[in-house]
């Protein structure tokens, strides 16, 4: 048993494990944008097409 009579659910909700875990979605965030930017989640034509699209 947790010691204090905090339960796993109360252990939890502090402030610090509140701060890591906004880090840690900022951190994906941050790593999915950047794939984004990358274009790795298409192939090599459409990363060569980037940008040079005509109308």
């Amino acid at each position: 048993m947790a010691a204090a009579g905090r339960s796993k659910r109360k252990l939890k909700n502090r402030p610090k494990y509140k701060q890591v875990r906004f880090k840690k979605d900022r951190k994906m965030k941050a790593k999915k944008a950047a794939a984004h930017k990358r274009g790795l989640n298409r192939n090599r034509k459409r990363r060569k097409a980037r940008g040079s699209r005509k109308k």
